[in-house]
């Protein structure tokens, strides 16, 4: 078969089941999600009780989505690798005091 119609073949799948759509990774539990984030498990399940970090209630169980927490934790980067407000840094008076 070619790939065109193994491709056609796998889209009509995934029409009737949206779970073929594409392979799911596993959720992790806390434990994961803390080695995944290199932070202690209690501080995962703090977070995601506050519910500030991203997370899926399974009844009494707290998973995580390996890729969200990725997407959540470089959202919040913070550092000089930050491109920087070019308009200040070229006026020459950036960071300095009037008078």
């Amino acid at each position: 078969m070619s790939a065109e119609v193994e491709n056609a073949v796998a889209g009509a799948g995934a029409a009737r089941n949206p779970v073929a759509l594409a392979a799911v990774e596993p959720l992790l539990d806390a434990k994961g999600a803390a080695a995944l984030l290199n932070v202690p498990a209690t501080w995962v399940l703090a977070e995601a009780r506050a519910d500030r970090i991203p997370h899926v209630r399974l009844g009494r169980y707290v998973r995580f989505d390996a890729a969200e927490l990725q997407v959540w934790w470089q959202s919040r980067r913070r550092g000089p690798w930050r491109p920087r407000d070019v308009s200040r840094a070229r006026s020459g008076t950036a960071g300095r005091r009037a008078g």
